[in-house]
C-alpha cells in the first residue's frame, strides 16, 4: 500500500514543473486506441492540491512521436511520465487538454489523467495517436512537413533555381518563430503569417539553406508545428526597390530587411495620399523633402501605412521599410488630388488668423517665418475637432499640444528664436475633420 500511495501521489503533482513518478501498474493504452474512465472521490488523491488521478501506460520507440487527447465532461489535465521524470504537461490556459511526447529513449511512458482541481469529477475519454514527425530529410520547393518539438529545431532546404519562395510556419500551440540563413541571405518573422504563424517571403538562388523553427522570445516552446516551402509567381508588373514614382500609380516590391528608396514630384500644391499595404510585414513610411518629415507606421487599415498630406510643389523622398523584422511583398500606392477651396495649409503670418477647413485624415502643414525672437502664442481652435498642434523646426520637434486650449482646442505658448517652422494641424481623431480657426501671436 505504500508504494502505491507514493505513486498516487507523485503523479498527481503533474502541475509542478519538478514532479516525478515511479513506475506505475496502470491500464495500457496502444497508440490509435482510446480509453474511457471517470474521476471520482475513489481515483488516487494528490494531497497537495486535493484533485484526483487515473494513470496509464503506453510503450513508446526511440524518436517516437504520440498525441494525447482528452474529452468529455472532466475539466482535466494531462502529463506524462517516463523514469520518474515528467517529460511533458498539458498547458493550463486550454479549454481542452492535449500534449505531444517524442521518446527520447525507448520503453514505458506514464500518462496521467488529472481534474484541474480538488471539484473537479466526470468521466473522460484518452485518446492516443502516432504522430507522422519530420525524419531530417533535406527539405524543397513543395515541402510540407509536420513536427514536433520543445526548442529550436534546424531543417536543411535546397533551392535549385533562382526565384521568389514563400516559406510557412504553422502552429497552434506556440508562436512561430522562423529563421532563414543561405548564400547571401539573413532573415527572420515572427507573425508574417496569419495569427501568431510566422512567414519568410524572399528571392533565392539556388543553394543550400538552413530553416531554423523556434517560438518567439522566452516563450516555452512544445507542440507541433508544420513548414512549408513553395515557390511564389511575381506580381503583375514585376518587382520595384525603389526609383522614380508617378502621381495615380501602383507598384509592387519585395522588402528584404532593407528599405526601399522612391522619389516622386510635385508641380503644384495638391492633396497626397501614399499607402503601404501588406500582409506579411508590418509596413513603414518616411516621407522626407522640401520641408517635410512625416513617418507612419500603422496609419492605414490594420498593420498597413498611410500618409494623407497637403504638399507644395517639389521633390519628395519615400522610404518604404518595416516596423520590425520580416521578409515580404508589399504595394506601394501613390495618389494626388486637386486642393478643395477652403482647405488648409500653406503661409501663416504672426497676427493674422485663418479660418479653414481640415479634411479626414489630413495633417494641415502651416509654415511660419520668425523674424525677431520672442514669446508667441498658437492657438488652433474648433467645435467639430479635437484639435492637435505640433510645432517642428528642421524636422526636429519644437514641441506640441493636444488641450492646452482649453476644451478640445490645442494652445502652445512659447519662446521661438527667429527662423521658419513648420506648424501640423490636425484632430486627435484621424477620421474627424471639421473647420477650425488657427493664429499665431506674439505677447
Amino acid at each position: 500500500m505504500k508504494t502505491v500511495h507514493t505513486l498516487a501521489l507523485a503523479i498527481a503533482l503533474a502541475l509542478s514543473p519538478v514532479a516525478h513518478a515511479a513506475a506505475s501498474p496502470g491500464e495500457t493504452l496502444s497508440l490509435g486506441a482510446e480509453r474511457r474512465g471517470e474521476i471520482t472521490s475513489q481515483s488516487s488523491l494528490n494531497h497537495q492540491d486535493g484533485s484526483r488521478s487515473q494513470l496509464y501506460r503506453v510503450a513508446l520507440r526511440e524518436g517516437q512521436v504520440a498525441s494525447f487527447t482528452l474529452e468529455g465532461a472532466l475539466r482535466g489535465r494531462l502529463a506524462a511520465f517516463h523514469d520518474n521524470e515528467l517529460v511533458a504537461a498539458s498547458n493550463p490556459h486550454r479549454e481542452s487538454a492535449s500534449l505531444v511526447v517524442r521518446a527520447k529513449r525507448a520503453g514505458t511512458y506514464t500518462i496521467a489523467v488529472s481534474g484541474v482541481d480538488a471539484s473537479a469529477y466526470g468521466p473522460f475519454t484518452l485518446q492516443a495517436a502516432a504522430i507522422e514527425a519530420y525524419d531530417g530529410r533535406v527539405l524543397g520547393v513543395g515541402a510540407s512537413i509536420s513536427d514536433w518539438t520543445d526548442g529550436k529545431r534546424q531543417l536543411p532546404l535546397q533551392i535549385d533555381r533562382e526565384g521568389l519562395y514563400t516559406i510557412d510556419m504553422l502552429s497552434e500551440d506556440f508562436d512561430a518563430f522562423l529563421r532563414l540563413e543561405g548564400p547571401g541571405v539573413s532573415l527572420n518573422d515572427d507573425d508574417g503569417g496569419d495569427g501568431t504563424n510566422a512567414r519568410i517571403s524572399a528571392r533565392l538562388s539556388p543553394g543550400r539553406y538552413t530553416l531554423s523553427a523556434e517560438g518567439y522570445g522566452s516563450e516555452r516552446v512544445n507542440g507541433m508545428y508544420q513548414i512549408r516551402v513553395a515557390e511564389r509567381a511575381l506580381p503583375e508588373g514585376g518587382l520595384r526597390d525603389g526609383g522614380e514614382l508617378t502621381v495615380g500609380s501602383t507598384v509592387s516590391g519585395l522588402y528584404e530587411g532593407t528599405a526601399h528608396a522612391y522619389t516622386f514630384t510635385l508641380p503644384a500644391r495638391r492633396v497626397v495620399r501614399i499607402d503601404m499595404r501588406s500582409s506579411e510585414i508590418d509596413s513603414l513610411l518616411q516621407l522626407t523633402g522640401n520641408g517635410v518629415d512625416k513617418t507612419d507606421d500603422d496609419g492605414g487599415d490594420g498593420l498597413d501605412s498611410r500618409i494623407n498630406l497637403m504638399l507644395e510643389p517639389g521633390i519628395y523622398n519615400l522610404r518604404a521599410t518595416a516596423a520590425t523584422s520580416g521578409a515580404g511583398i508589399y504595394t506601394l500606392s501613390l495618389a494626388a488630388s486637386e486642393v478643395p477651396e477652403g482647405a488648409g495649409g500653406g503661409a501663416l503670418a504672426v497676427g493674422r488668423p485663418a479660418s479653414v477647413t481640415l479634411l479626414p485624415g489630413m495633417t494641415d502643414r502651416w509654415t511660419v517665418s520668425i523674424r525677431s525672437a520672442g514669446d508667441y502664442v498658437l492657438a488652433m481652435d474648433s467645435d467639430a475637432i479635437d484639435s492637435y498642434l505640433r510645432l517642428t523646426r528642421d524636422g526636429q520637434e519644437v514641441t506640441s499640444d493636444d488641450d492646452g486650449g482649453g476644451a478640445l482646442n490645442a494652445r502652445i505658448a512659447h519662446r521661438l528664436e527667429a527662423g521658419t517652422y513648420v506648424v501640423e494641424a490636425s484632430s486627435v481623431d484621424s477620421s474627424e475633420g471639421g473647420e477650425y480657426r488657427i493664429s499665431l501671436e506674439r505677447r
